[in-house]
């Protein structure tokens, strides 16, 4: 057999499999439910999605993370006394906005019916799409009106600051409740916490400061460069902008322990290195913290 037959016989051959592989189904490609058809949420969906101020969560297709493939949002949550309360319900699904069904990302059309919503000239008006039990019928949400985002927002922008503000008491409220300390991750809880202090409403610092109590006596044994970062962070900050002394011994005790958990070579892991010097978990990183 020449070399120009040998060639001929594997490029057949090569072709061969090619067509063979591309006559097989692609199990990788996702089916996308139609829930107006009788489908149902996949059982092995991670997360449903909050859909802003109106009180709904709803579930849509995602192909890793990305929603430009759906065209439907299946209810799945809705909050009492908000704007969807007694308007939506379990089940129900979201067709469209604004008197158009989706036609390129429900979220991002969405969020924007959202925003027209809120401005003056909208009212507060959202206008929805539900489809339920075989019907499709045109609803309205009243949401607040919230006005327009200037041109330099989140800076001088009253509507930005009005969200602020509703954020941040939403945020003290949940930070109020009996159960927060024991349901809340530290990275979360010192956020919370440092929200609330830059916040400046002198109204949450009483929480603040409690919670500023809680980081300088932070301890753990699992993922300490993770947690002890953003809890120095927040200490560092609440310190500078306070002037409370009282936390320094702990932000100091925190800061040396970080500084302990290096590596020989002077690099962090997810927790602190052992013993030796080497790190242990999986891969290095760069400590979160000061």
């Amino acid at each position: 057999m020449t070399k120009t037959q040998l060639l001929s016989v594997i490029i057949a051959v090569w072709l061969g499999i090619a067509s063979v592989a591309s006559a097989l189904p692609d199990e990788t490609i996702p089916t996308i439910p139609d829930f107006t058809k009788g489908a149902s949420i996949p059982s092995d969906a991670k997360h449903d999605w909050n859909l802003g101020p109106t009180g709904l969560r709803g579930w849509m297709f995602c192909d890793k993370m990305v929603t430009t493939d759906a065209r439907q949002i299946a209810i799945t949550a809705v909050d009492a006394g908000s704007p969807a309360d007694g308007i939506f319900t379990v089940g129900d699904v979201i067709l469209g906005v604004g008197g158009e069904p989706f036609s390129y990302d429900p979220r991002t059309e969405f969020g924007r019916a959202i925003t027209a919503a809120e401005t003056d000239s909208g009212g507060g008006r959202l206008v929805l799409a539900r489809w339920r039990a075989g019907n499709v019928e045109d609803v309205t949400l009243k949401l607040p009106v919230l006005g327009s985002f200037s041109a330099t927002a989140p800076y001088n922008c009253p509507k930005s600051q009005r969200i602020l503000t509703q954020g941040l008491k939403t945020l003290a409220a949940r930070l109020n409740e009996a159960d927060y300390a024991e349901q809340t991750d530290p990275i979360p809880r010192a956020l919370n916490a440092l929200a609330l202090l830059a916040g400046g409403d002198a109204t949450h610092l009483p929480l603040v400061r409690r919670e500023a109590q809680w980081a300088a006596k932070f301890k753990t044994t699992d993922f300490r460069t993770w947690y002890y970062g953003y809890v120095m962070i927040f200490l560092a900050e609440y310190s500078t902008a306070t002037g409370d002394a009282t936390v320094m011994p702990g932000l100091r005790r925190l800061a040396k322990e970080a500084a302990i958990g290096q590596s020989a070579v002077g690099s962090w892991g997810h927790t602190f290195a052992l013993q030796d010097g080497r790190l242990q978990g999986y891969g290095m990183m760069n400590s979160p913290g000061l």
